[in-house]
């Protein structure tokens, strides 16, 4: 059975009941009361059955205020978090900056001592995914080697890449990829110490509100890149402490709906943008009470809301009871529960019991460490 509009169940539930055709569910008041049925019985089956055909990207939305540069919020119809990512702009991110830094690397590689470099340049280039670009730069004695990795920086615009040639003050670079679009004639180019580390979405670990507060509270608010905001809920004002160096790492919910950060990187953003933040989870997409409007349920759930649509409104309207779409539905909701994962399900050798082997050895203990990490942290953040 094919996805319907709220249109098709109305008339296929009037047409079961012997009722007057209509070409809109305003039609007459028994089309109404049907269409307030079937969005009825949709939020029941969606709040029973925890479909997977409710989990899907979003995004979050910003604060837009300078003043609380670290605080986003869900929008309506987010039921739950499963991951969060936001897009980090800055390729020297990834630069060590410490033994114990922000942005260290797991093992000591590299270690080649590289002479820093950075110039301007006041040549008009347009913003390009990839391919060459030539820049007029200040100075032709630039310790420049090809091959370097270089980024191009114009605003909240970049372009990130390799040094193809540098003779005089003529510097090309072989574009990879890129933040923004237009034309500009202001740039500040300079290498990146990073192999092969172009700009792209990060993981950002949703934890536990009191884990959030741990982590935030021990930031030194005498150092520049330490700041604090006010955050007010419930009538009570909350100072909370964040820094502004680098891309955020953590967040917490709080009455699903804030969503606060640690950090932010003020070189790319002066608040937190929500075109940067990827999410995934469950989505409940607000139920519209117009002919055209298809419920957000997969093609074999169909039936199960005509049919419980259908048994209500038998019940409601007629004072009886629809003996057939009874059974129908305990059919269907046997059938919605087995298939309504469609990804991640463990296979047939996978289900097989442990038995303390190794991981990704067979049983559950193969889901992946960091995966079930991951969920947990943020079914506990949210």
């Amino acid at each position: 059975m094919a996805q319907q509009t709220l249109l098709q169940i109305v008339q296929s539930v009037l047409s079961h009941m012997g009722s007057d055709e209509v070409n809109s569910i305003s039609d007459t008041v028994e089309s109404m009361m049907i269409a307030n049925i079937v969005k009825d019985k949709y939020n029941d089956i969606v709040a029973r059955g925890t479909l997977t055909i409710d989990e899907t990207l979003f995004q979050l939305f910003p604060s837009d205020t300078p003043t609380i540069p670290t605080l986003m919020y869900l929008p309506d119809g987010v039921a739950r978090i499963d991951w969060l990512q936001y897009y980090d702009t800055n390729p020297l991110d990834n630069t060590q900056v410490g033994q114990f830094g922000a942005y260290r690397h797991d093992l000591n590689t590299n270690l080649v001592a590289t002479i820093n470099w950075t110039t301007t340049s006041s040549t008009s280039n347009t913003i390009i995914p990839n391919g060459n670009v030539t820049f007029t730069v200040a100075s032709s004695t630039l310790p420049i080697i090809v091959g370097q990795k270089a980024t191009a920086i114009s605003g909240n615009a970049s372009m990130f890449g390799s040094v193809t040639s540098y003779f005089g003050t003529t510097l090309s670079i072989n574009v990879t990829s890129s933040i923004g679009s237009g034309t500009f004639n202001s740039w500040i180019i300079q290498n990146v110490n990073v192999p092969n580390s172009p700009p792209g979405y990060k993981y950002v670990d949703i934890v536990p509100v009191d884990y959030f507060l741990d982590v935030t509270n021990r930031f030194d608010i005498t150092q520049q890149n330490t700041f604090t905001y006010t955050f007010t809920q419930g009538g009570n004002n909350f100072n909370f402490r964040y820094k502004n160096d680098h891309q955020p790492s953590i967040c917490t919910v709080l009455s699903n709906f804030y969503c606060l950060f640690d950090t932010l990187d003020i070189t790319q953003d002066s608040t937190l943008q929500a075109s940067k933040t990827l999410g995934y989870g469950q989505y409940l997409p607000a139920f519209q009470l117009v002919d055209s409007f298809i419920p957000m349920l997969d093609d074999f759930q169909f039936p199960l809301l005509l049919n419980e649509s259908l048994s209500q409104a038998f019940f409601e309207l007629k004072e009886r009871q629809h003996t057939k779409a009874d059974v129908e539905i305990q059919r269907q909701w046997a059938v919605v529960q087995k298939t309504k994962s469609k990804a991640n399900k463990p296979g047939y050798f996978d289900q097989l019991a442990n038995y303390g082997r190794v991981p990704r050895t067979g049983g559950y203990g193969g889901y992946p460490l960091w995966r079930w990490m991951r969920n947990s942290i943020g079914n506990a953040g949210v």
